[in-house]
């Protein structure tokens, strides 16, 4: 439905979690990745829990498929990901800033494992 609403369909990837890795806990997370060559969205296990609302869920999801809407740039020899264009679609996404603080303020459930 995000692909239908947000991009009229255009998008073609594949959606999934990524392999749970339990271990001692994190300082960072990336939450998700887009696999250009691939076609292929993998969302972090640790979201799949009843904690995280489906409006966070569903901005990464978006902020993944934008990277096919609006693909990486070189200019000037460097590889631009997250340019204007991407920054400003992302910001417009209807939930962004909801999601953004929630994540401010549920950091550590982020970084824990998922299988605690």
């Amino acid at each position: 439905s995000l692909n239908a609403q947000e991009f009229e369909g255009a998008i073609d990837a594949r959606i999934g979690w990524g392999a749970v890795r339990p271990g001692r806990r994190r300082r960072t997370v990336k939450t998700g990745v887009y696999l250009h060559d691939a076609r292929v969205i993998r969302i972090h296990p640790t979201l799949d829990r009843p904690e995280v609302p489906e409006f966070y869920v569903a901005t990464v999801v978006f902020h993944e498929m934008l990277h096919q809407a609006v693909p990486v740039r070189e200019v000037g020899g460097r590889r631009v990901v997250h340019g204007r264009e991407f920054k400003a679609r992302e910001r417009a996404y209807r939930d962004h800033e909801r999601a953004r603080a929630w994540e401010r303020s549920h950091l550590g459930l982020l970084l824990a494992s998922p299988d605690r």
